[in-house]
C-alpha cells in the first residue's frame, strides 16, 4: 500500500553521507532564518507501514504530486457527528381500568367510535365502564350524609337547651342565696331578741311566757335559715348538673359533626371512584392501540391496557451517539435531520436533552431532538439521519493532509531551507479538512514548543519523506 520513497528505501548510504544527514535533521530552529528558518510546514504521512525504517536520502517529491507550504492559522473546528436516529412520540400513555366492570360504551371520534388512528383531545371520553353496585353504594352514602347533617342539627339544639338550663340553674342559685340572706337576717334578729327577753325574765321584768314565745320565734328563724342554706346547696348542685348536660351536648355536637365528615368523606371517595368509570385521553394525541369492545368485562387488576395514546406534537428524534463522540454532545447543539420517508427538505433543531450516562450494553449516549409536528406528517418509528455539529474553540490549525503518523507519534514536516524536516506534534482535534495543533518537539529537543503561526509546513505528507525537497517558504 505504501508508494513513497520511505516505504522503498534506497541502499544504505555511506557513513559520511549518514553523518551529513544527521546534521541536517538536527538543525535548530531560529528566528534569524538560520537552520529551519522562520517557518515550518506540516504534512500527513499516509502509510503506517513505514514506521521504524531508516530515512531515505534527500529526494524530491514524486512527479505529478504538488507539494505546497502553509502556515498555521487560528480557527475554530466544527465536528459533525452523523448518526441514524428513530422518531418517537413525546409521550405515550397506556390507559387501564382501575375498577372491575363492563364496557358500557366507547367514545366517538366525529361520526365513528374511538379506534386506532382516532385523534383525541385532552379529557375526551374514550370509554364508559358500568359498575351498578358502585352507583348504589354512592346513593347509600349520600343518604348517610343527610342523616348525619340532621343529627348535627339535633345535637346543636340540645346544646342550646343545655346552655339555657345552665342559666336557669344559676338563677335559681341566686334566688336561693337571696332567701338564705333573708333567713339569716331573721335568725339574727330573733337570736338577739331571745337573748334580751331571757335577761328580762331573769330580772323579773317580764314573765316566762313571753320568753318562751320569743324562743319559739328564734327556733323558727333558725329552721328557716337552715332551709334556705339547703336550697342554695340544691341550686348549686343543679348548676353543676346543667353545666355537665351542656358539656355533654357540646360533645354530642362534635361527635355528630365528625360522623357528618366521615359520611361526606365516603361520598367524596365514591365520587372520585366514579370518575374511573370514564376513561379519558390524558393529552391531545392519537390512539395507537385499542384492546376493548362494548360489553367486555374488565377485571380492574391494572394489567389489562385498554387504550394507548401517543402525543405527536412535538415528536422526538432519538440518536444513539457512540462513546467516542459522547463527550462532544451537549444540550443546545444544532442538529440537521433528514427523514427519508418524507423526501422533503432538511429539518433543523437542537439537542433538547441527553441521558448523560452511556448505555452499559451499547456504550452509546442517548440524545433527543424535539421536532414540531403540527400537521402530523412525522410519525413514530420513522427512520431519521441526524448530523450534530459541535464547534471547538480557536486553536492553531493546518490542513488535515499536513498531519501524519510515525509509529505512535503524530508528525508534520517543517520546511527549512527547501528541505522537509519531520517533527513530532501534539494534535488537538480535527474536522476532516483541518487539524488543530497544540505544540511540537524538534528533533533532538527535550521540551515542547507552542505553535506561534510563524512556522512553515509542507503538505501533503503522503508525498514527502524526511529531507525531501519542498518549495521555499511563502
Amino acid at each position: 500500500m505504501c508508494e513513497s520513497q520511505e516505504c522503498n528505501p534506497s541502499p544504505d548510504p555511506s557513513p559520511k553521507r549518514r553523518g551529513e544527514e544527521e546534521k541536517t535533521l538536527l538543525l535548530p530552529l531560529s528566528a534569524s532564518g538560520r537552520g529551519l528558518g522562520g517557518g515550518v510546514a506540516i504534512v500527513l504521512l499516509a502509510s503506517l507501514g513505514c514506521v521504524g525504517k531508516p530515512a531515505p536520502p534527500p529526494a524530491a517529491a514524486p512527479a505529478g504530486t504538488p507539494v505546497t507550504v502553509v502556515r498555521p492559522v487560528k480557527k475554530p473546528i466544527t465536528r459533525v457527528i452523523e448518526q441514524p436516529g428513530t422518531v418517537e412520540p413525546t409521550e405515550e400513555t397506556q390507559l387501564f381500568a382501575k375498577l372491575p366492570g363492563y364496557v358500557q360504551t366507547l367514545g366517538t371520534d366525529g361520526d365513528r367510535r374511538i379506534d386506532i388512528g382516532s385523534r383525541v383531545k385532552r379529557g375526551q371520553e374514550l370509554a364508559v365502564i358500568a359498575i351498578p353496585e358502585l352507583e348504589k353504594e354512592a346513593d347509600q352514602k349520600a343518604s348517610l350524609v343527610k342523616q348525619s347533617r340532621a343529627e348535627v342539627e339535633q345535637a346543636k339544639k340540645s346544646l342550646e337547651a343545655a346552655a339555657a338550663g345552665v342559666g336557669l340553674a344559676e338563677a335559681t342559685v341566686a334566688e336561693a342565696k337571696a332567701g338564705l340572706g333573708r333567713a339569716s337576717a331573721l335568725y339574727t334578729r330573733w337570736e338577739s331578741e331571745s337573748s334580751r327577753i331571757a335577761g328580762l325574765v331573769r330580772s323579773g321584768v317580764i314573765d316566762a311566757q313571753t320568753r318562751d314565745e320569743t324562743l319559739n320565734q328564734f327556733r323558727a328563724a333558725e329552721a328557716t335559715r337552715a332551709e334556705a342554706t339547703a336550697k342554695v346547696a340544691s341550686a348549686e348542685a343543679a348548676v353543676l348538673k346543667a353545666k355537665a348536660d351542656r358539656d355533654k351536648a357540646v360533645a354530642d355536637v362534635t361527635a355528630a359533626e365528625a360522623r357528618q365528615e366521615v359520611a361526606e368523606a365516603e361520598v367524596a371517595r365514591l365520587t372520585e371512584l366514579k370518575k374511573y368509570t370514564r376513561v379519558t385521553a390524558p393529552f391531545d394525541g392519537v390512539v395507537t392501540r385499542r384492546a376493548v369492545s362494548t360489553g367486555d368485562f374488565l377485571s380492574g387488576n391494572g394489567k389489562e391496557g385498554i387504550f394507548t395514546v401517543a402525543r405527536l406534537d412535538p415528536v422526538r428524534v432519538v440518536v444513539q451517539v457512540p462513546e467516542a463522540d459522547a463527550g462532544l454532545v451537549a444540550d443546545g447543539l444544532p442538529v440537521k435531520l433528514t427523514l427519508q420517508a418524507l423526501g422533503g427538505p432538511e429539518l433543523t433543531g437542537t439537542v433538547a436533552r441527553t441521558s448523560w450516562s452511556l448505555s452499559a450494553g451499547s456504550r452509546t449516549l442517548r440524545a433527543e431532538v424535539d421536532v414540531p409536528n403540527p400537521d402530523g406528517k412525522v410519525r413514530p418509528g420513522m427512520y431519521a439521519y441526524a448530523r450534530i455539529s459541535a464547534t471547538f474553540p480557536e486553536a492553531w490549525a493546518v490542513p488535515a493532509a499536513a498531519v501524519g503518523k510515525a509509529g505512535d507519534d503524530a508528525v508534520v514536516y517543517f520546511a527549512a531551507n527547501g528541505k522537509a524536516v519531520r517533527t513530532v506534534v501534539q494534535p488537538l482535534r480535527g474536522d476532516g479538512q483541518f487539524t488543530q495543533l497544540r505544540r511540537y518537539k524538534s528533533a533532538g529537543a527535550t521540551d515542547w514548543t507552542d505553535f506561534t503561526g510563524t512556522e512553515t509546513l509542507a503538505t501533503p505528507a503522503a508525498t514527502l519523506t524526511d529531507g525531501a525537497t519542498v518549495p521555499a517558504s511563502p
